[in-house]
Formats: C-alpha cells, sequence, structure tokens
C-alpha cells in the first residue's frame, strides 16, 4: 500500500547483510506482496474452502508486478528524475533491478494463470488492471494525458481498498468454483474493505507533507492527521463489530487480536516516523491478520 518513490531511506544500520536484505525485501514490495498471498490464503480458510496455492502464487506475482510497475514506468520512459525524487534515494539507485523484479513477476504470473488453469472471469481481471495500471501510469484520451488516478484527490485509499478486497477477498472465491451464499461473499468483501482501507489511511499520513508539495489532496489534507487517525480507527471499531457477528470460538479471537494490533499501529502512527514503521507494520498488521487465522484455523 506504499509508493516506492516517496523519499524512501535505507534502515539504519543497512551494512550488514541480513539489514540489506530486510531492506530489499520491504522496499521492493516483496513484503507487501507475501501480505497479499497471506490474505488469499486466509480467505479460504475464512470461507472453508480448499487452499489454492497456484491462486495465492498469482496474487502474489500480481501484486509484486503492480507495486513496482512505477519502476517499469520510469525505466521504460529513462526519466532520471521521476517525481523530483532524489538521486541518492534507495528507489532512484536500484529501479532497475525492481524494474526486472516486475517484469519477471507479470510472466511468472501469466504463466501460472494459464498452466493451472485459473477460474477467473476475464473482463473481471480486465478492470483491476485498467485500475492498477491507471493508478500509476499516466492514461492516454484522445491524444492527451490524464494524470494517474493516485493524483485524483482522496480517491487514492479507496482503490487501494477496493482492489485488494476484491483480490484477497473475492478472487479465492469466485476462483474455486464454490457457490457460496451471495451475503457470505459480499461480507468478506466488506470486511476486508474495511480493515484494508484502515491501513491504508496510514500511508496517506505518511505522505501528508509529500501530497501536499505536490498538490494532491488527501484525507488527511482534507480533515487533518489527528482526525485520520480516529477515521482509522472508526472503520476498525466497525470491522470488529461486524467480525463478531460472524465469526466466533478462536477464530474470532484471532481476528479481534489483530484488529487490536492494527488499532496500535494508527495511535502511534504520524507523519514524522521512519518509512519502516509503515512498511513493517503497517503492512505487517496484515500478515499477523492472516497468521493469526491460519494458527486458530489449524
Amino acid at each position: 500500500m506504499n509508493d516506492n518513490r516517496t523519499g524512501n531511506k535505507p534502515i539504519q544500520g543497512e551494512a550488514g547483510p541480513m539489514r540489506r536484505l530486510l531492506t530489499y525485501v520491504l522496499y521492493s514490495s516483496v513484503f507487501i506482496s507475501v501480505c497479499a498471498f497471506a490474505l488469499t490464503i486466509e480467505t479460504y480458510l475464512l470461507a472453508e474452502l480448499p487452499v489454492s496455492m497456484p491462486m495465492a502464487v498469482f496474487v502474489f506475482l500480481a501484486t509484486l508486478f503492480t507495486y513496482n510497475l512505477s519502476s517499469i514506468q520510469s525505466i521504460a520512459l529513462r526519466r532520471k528524475n521521476d517525481f523530483k525524487v532524489a538521486h541518492n534515494s534507495w528507489w532512484h539507485r536500484h529501479r532497475k533491478s525492481m524494474a526486472i523484479l516486475g517484469l519477471v513477476s507479470i510472466v511468472l504470473a501469466i504463466i501460472v494463470y494459464l498452466y493451472f488453469g485459473l477460474k477467473l472471469n476475464f473482463w473481471f481481471i480486465l478492470h483491476l488492471a485498467i485500475i492498477s495500471v491507471g493508478y500509476t501510469v499516466p492514461i492516454l484520451y484522445r491524444g492527451k494525458s490524464i494524470k494517474p488516478l493516485r493524483r485524483v484527490p482522496l480517491l487514492k485509499v479507496f482503490l487501494i481498498a477496493y482492489v485488494w478486497a476484491i483480490v484477497t477477498a473475492t478472487f479465492p472465491v469466485l476462483e474455486s468454483g464454490v457457490q457460496l451464499d451471495g451475503q457470505q461473499l459480499l461480507w468478506l468483501f466488506i470486511r476486508r474493505f474495511l480493515f484494508i482501507l484502515a491501513l491504508a489511511l496510514l500511508f496517506d499520513i505518511r505522505d501528508y507533507s509529500y501530497d501536499r508539495h505536490t498538490k494532491t489532496l488527501t484525507v488527511p489534507g482534507l480533515i487533518g492527521v489527528g482526525y485520520t487517525k480516529l477515521l482509522s480507527l472508526g472503520l476498525l471499531i466497525v470491522y470488529a463489530l461486524i467480525v463478531m457477528q460472524h465469526e466466533s470460538g478462536s477464530t474470532l479471537a484471532a481476528l479481534l487480536v489483530s484488529t487490536g494490533a492494527a488499532a496500535l499501529v494508527v495511535m502511534f502512527s504520524s507523519e514524522f516516523k521512519p518509512r519502516v514503521y509503515f512498511l513493517l507494520l503497517a503492512d505487517g498488521a496484515m500478515l499477523l491478520h492472516a497468521a493469526l487465522v491460519y494458527l486458530a484455523k489449524n
């Protein structure tokens, strides 16, 4: 749920091999792709469906491609200073390797999709692809370049939550071929949307100064950082109330504990926190969410 270009600085003490590896895993979007993989597995468990590992791998690879699309775009257009990013930023120094990673991941995603015959409607995938690509890449319409969707006022976090909810909550159910009750599928989508939206707002808080500089109106720019944190907490409360109506036992406990952990990340967030706080903790809240459900179901 992050933009790799907004002033990313390497983790302090990066000289050690483990720190270099952690930096690469976080900044190359491998970590957030693992989170998408885990949430996909979680959906199968919550819906009590057989886990499709090819589907989870497909989601991982598609996420890795999407989050490295800005690197591919930068290399393709040969931009030396995309969006005024400092030349010594981690993204600028590693954008070639991330572009290669992104291209390899989309090729592998297509291979997985075709080889395993994943049952996903082409047009359904296409509309998500248009949103994902349009989020980063300017759209050409009648010979004119229209700004990327992430530059549309207030739209960014809602697009992120929508795509993540569809891909990690709806895709697994549709691909399984099992006819779930329509309301059950809808509630799975709503729950995932609320949880992701609450976390996505934190990245608007992180980028508050950057978005003001680029004159991009976001939720914190509209209502302030403090009220944005309250909104995020409110979304998590609504999420928890819905979960309490649909789950029970150890699964309910796992979801509530992970929601509480996410709430703590929200409470202590600010635009002055180091980037790793958001990459590791805000994104990591999704991984914890899935991990606890996995433990509860096993």
